[in-house]
């Protein structure tokens, strides 16, 4: 123990200076949880920008909040990540709910990119002239758009 705090807890029983630890400790985790959950919700990828430093940031938020012992599953992280996606990212997100896909967040990481990649290819400015992609056990494939 520091010396400065030896000097302040040596009045203070065992039990008296863990309980003072314990306060101090809980409302610092709990300020940082709130901190991390309000940058986590706060998470939105702006049109034209690059899918995957974005998705990356918002796993650095999961994990942070898995080591602040707050428990939520991949699905709700994977909901909050599709959440934070623009308009030209709907068609998916419809295919990956129709197709009731279960992945886990680094796989839906692999799919955005695709999808980022294909679109800055064919230069599909709005979701209504993208086609419909087909989402089948982790694989992607283009299907025609019907006309």
């Amino acid at each position: 123990m520091a010396p400065e705090l030896a000097k302040f807890y040596e009045e203070y029983w065992p039990c008296e200076m863990a309980l003072d630890h314990a306060g101090k400790f809980y409302k610092k985790a709990r300020q940082e949880r709130f901190e991390v959950v309000k940058a986590f919700m706060a998470c939105k990828l702006k049109e034209g920008e690059s899918v995957f430093p974005h998705v990356q940031n918002m796993q650095r938020y999961a994990e942070q909040l898995h080591k602040l012992n707050v428990s939520f599953d991949d699905e709700l992280a994977i909901d909050m990540v599709l959440n934070s996606l623009p308009p030209t990212y709907d068609q998916f997100i419809l295919t990956y709910h129709l197709n009731n896909m279960e992945t886990a967040l680094t796989e839906l990481h692999n799919l955005l990119q695709t999808i980022e990649s294909w679109m800055k290819k064919n230069h599909a400015s709005n979701a209504t002239n993208a086609p419909v992609l087909s989402i089948v056990y982790g694989k992607w494939k283009k299907r025609k758009a019907s006309s």
